[in-house]
């Protein structure tokens, strides 16, 4: 009657939504040329105005980088997400993130994920950029439909279609 004991399932969309407020920009433009050259998978960036970061898809979180750095998700229809905040700041070792999802957990689509302070970011002189990657792209990836500029979070930006 109220819900209780069900299981919440992730929701079938195939759209993405900006994972922050600030401005959309191809995956070529993007700091790290592992990312830029898409050797993780096709994606987008987004150059943060502040560091407020939520789910850029629905899925299930499949990983939570043991210096919350970067998150994985995995959609219904099978991509596999990676959400990169910051380029190099692995070497923070967890400092400026605060994550508030665990794996398992079911989000969707514009859903608070972290938080990234991006002022320690940058006082280290890193690159600030939120990276979103489809690390199963050559698999499962058919498409990919991304509008770049200005945006603000949980907009939606563009879509995926799977093969």
């Amino acid at each position: 009657m109220f819900g209780f004991g069900k299981k919440k399932k992730v929701v079938d969309d195939d759209s993405i939504y900006a994972p922050v407020n600030g401005e959309v920009i191809d995956l070529s433009e993007v700091s790290d040329p592992v990312f830029a050259q898409k050797a993780m998978g096709d994606g987008l960036g987004v150059k943060p105005s502040d560091g407020h970061i939520v789910s850029p898809v629905a899925g299930t979180v499949s990983m939570v980088a043991s210096t919350k750095h970067a998150l994985g998700l995995t959609m219904a229809n099978g991509l596999e997400v990676l959400i990169h905040m910051g380029v190099d700041t692995v070497d923070l070792k967890g400092a400026p993130f605060t994550v508030n999802v665990k794996p398992g957990d079911i989000v969707n689509g514009g859903d608070s994920v972290a938080t990234i302070d991006l002022d320690q970011v940058r006082d280290a002189k890193l690159d600030d950029v939120i990276i979103v990657v489809f690390t199963n792209t050559a698999d499962k990836l058919d498409h990919l439909d991304v509008k770049t500029g200005k945006t603000t979070a949980k907009d939606k930006i563009g879509s995926v279609t799977v093969k």
